[in-house]
């Protein structure tokens, strides 16, 4: 399916019946990273897999600030009328749903983020290099806007007052202490660690969340 949103055709696919739950995919990446966990998900809640613009079969380019896809995501959940949906969103789309949640409190019921990092502290040093690569060499959009502009502010982490679950692997690029960090900052938030899993490892086709979503997500 697709909606118009600020202009750009958006594509996303629904399935299964019950509380909305919306799952965001990572930059460099799109829905399908979501394939083994949607059935699943779908016998308890009617599950929402959006592409941003410019990635899977989304339309225009890769947007070139976070606040164009929070728009984006702002638009897609009030044209669709499922606000107050759980949200469930991986590296740069949990950070756009944070961005999101600290701007309008109540646009979802209950937030999970996995592999999310607010600052520039967040992140292990190689990190760094393999992005600045991809930014400078290959002039990758996804790669400028991580590492120009993922940041929250403390006040603003604080304004995210739903309950909310911060999810990071043992051997993530994402540092376990900053995850801890911004859990600790925000009013209703929890971290959990993923032993022995690397930032895509738990996440990106992989079944491994499927228990913790279940739980949270009541």
């Amino acid at each position: 399916m697709r909606e118009k949103v600020n202009g750009v055709q958006l594509y996303y696919y629904k399935l299964g019946k019950g509380t909305p739950l919306l799952l965001l995919h990572g930059h460099h990446l799109d829905g399908g990273m979501f394939d083994k966990i949607v059935s699943p998900l779908s016998l308890y809640y009617t599950v929402y897999v959006l592409d941003m613009r410019g990635h899977g079969l989304s339309e225009g380019d890769s947007a070139e600030h976070y606040q164009t896809e929070v728009e984006d995501l702002r638009a897609f959940i009030k044209q669709l009328g499922i606000g107050g949906c759980y949200c469930f969103g991986f590296d740069a789309g949990g950070l756009v749903a944070m961005m999101l949640a600290s701007q309008e409190q109540h646009v979802f019921k209950k937030l999970m983020v996995a592999g999310v990092f607010v600052n520039g502290a967040g992140i292990r040093p190689y990190h760094y290099l393999t992005e600045g690569v991809l930014r400078f060499l290959r002039l990758d959009r996804d790669s400028r806007v991580e590492l120009t502009e993922s940041f929250m502010s403390e006040d603003n982490l604080k304004r995210i007052v739903i309950p909310m679950l911060c999810v990071v692997g043992e051997k993530d690029w994402v540092k376990v202490e900053h995850v801890r960090w911004y859990s600790q900052i925000i009013p209703d938030a929890r971290l959990v660690l993923m032993p022995r899993q690397t930032h895509n490892g738990y996440a990106v086709k992989s079944l491994k969340l499927l228990d913790l979503m279940e739980d949270f997500f009541k």
